[in-house]
């Protein structure tokens, strides 16, 4: 009888064994399976060709990096047309199909509430770009990050161009004779920090190196092309051969600028000087009809935010290569372009 019961017992011993050892390995199976990753990006609008760049890289790396960590990653692109309240939605809707992050290129840096506390209360890590919310709201919620540039640099950047071109042909640019450099400014949005930031500082830069300015005219022109080319006209209506400098807050308003330079027929063209590095402009570099342009290095942040969203999704956590100021914030540095660099980086696209 004991001899029977310790063979039942074994008997027992082996089928737990084995009923175990199936177990785990269906669970070893599951667990070398590729994961799937879901990364929501939502863009401010379709027709801004520097944020579209940046949209573009990041849905490439997201490829790139899903080949290298074997996991599957989606990614999801949609568009609010300048409407925060569509943005808001287009958060909450990835919130509800269980997106693991989300990409938001705001619409209004100073109202991001809806869209924060939504990834809060759902506990959703959120990457911001491109256009930076106020400080206090990036520390409502933990899982909040910003990616972007400072837009200070780029204006230090802008001025500094200028000074040097000054320094070098001042009788040329000054056309009146008169020592004063007349100015006018294309901003890109009203209330838009890195515009204000941008256009206050590329002035003081220059103002700074000693030279005396006299601004003409001082227009909105919402990182537009045909709105820029449009308030370049007005300007130049007004102002026919007493412009002598261009400050546009990025390129495509420098690019509208000297679309209408180009219509209206000027005979002495004004210095132009732009930002973000766009293609077109750096080909207008090289042809001296820009004077130059500071780098916003798109595909540089779109890399950053697509190591960010893997890494957060996967880990919960920023990769650790990628060094966050205060646990938050990262800034892609500008570089100058001008005539005497751009070929390097005409080669490099």
């Amino acid at each position: 009888m004991n001899k029977r019961r310790l063979f039942v017992f074994g008997i027992a011993i082996a089928v737990a064994a084995c009923l175990f050892g199936g177990y785990h390995m269906v669970q070893s199976k599951e667990s070398t399976e590729p994961r799937v990753i879901r990364v929501g990006i939502t863009m401010y609008n379709q027709y801004d060709p520097f944020t579209e760049e940046i949209r573009h890289n990041i849905e490439d790396y997201l490829a790139v990096y899903g080949d290298e960590k074997d996991i599957e990653i989606e990614s999801s692109v949609v568009y609010s047309g300048k409407n925060q309240l569509v943005q808001n939605d287009q958060v909450i809707d990835f919130i509800e199909k269980n997106y693991d992050v989300i990409c938001v290129n705001l619409v209004d840096r100073t109202d991001p509430s809806v869209i924060i506390e939504a990834a809060k209360s759902a506990d959703v890590p959120i990457i911001f770009f491109n256009r930076e919310l106020v400080e206090d709201d990036l520390k409502r919620f933990n899982k909040l990050y910003y990616v972007g540039a400072r837009p200070e640099d780029s204006g230090q950047i802008q001025g500094q161009i200028v000074i040097d071109a000054l320094d070098e042909r001042f009788d040329e640019i000054d056309v009146n004779g008169d020592g004063i450099i007349q100015y006018v400014l294309l901003e890109g949005e009203a209330g838009h920090q890195d515009a204000i930031l941008r256009s206050r500082v590329s002035v003081e830069t220059i103002k700074d190196a000693g030279y005396e300015m006299e601004m003409l005219g001082d227009e909105i022109a919402n990182w537009d092309r045909k709105q820029a080319q449009t308030k370049m006209t007005s300007l130049l209506a007004g102002y026919p051969r007493q412009i002598e400098l261009v400050l546009a807050n990025d390129d495509n308003m420098a690019l509208g600028a000297l679309d209408a330079l180009t219509e209206f027929g000027v005979q002495n063209d004004p210095l132009i000087v732009g930002v973000n590095g766009q293609e077109e402009v750096l080909a207008d570099i090289a042809e001296g009809k820009i004077e130059g342009t500071a780098l916003n290095n798109a595909q540089e942040k779109g890399r950053i935010i697509a190591e960010l969203a893997v890494g957060i999704a996967m880990d919960g956590r920023p990769p650790e290569d990628i060094q966050m100021e205060d646990g938050k914030y990262y800034y892609v540095p500008y570089e100058r372009i001008d005539n005497t660099n751009v070929s390097q980086y005409t080669i490099s696209q």
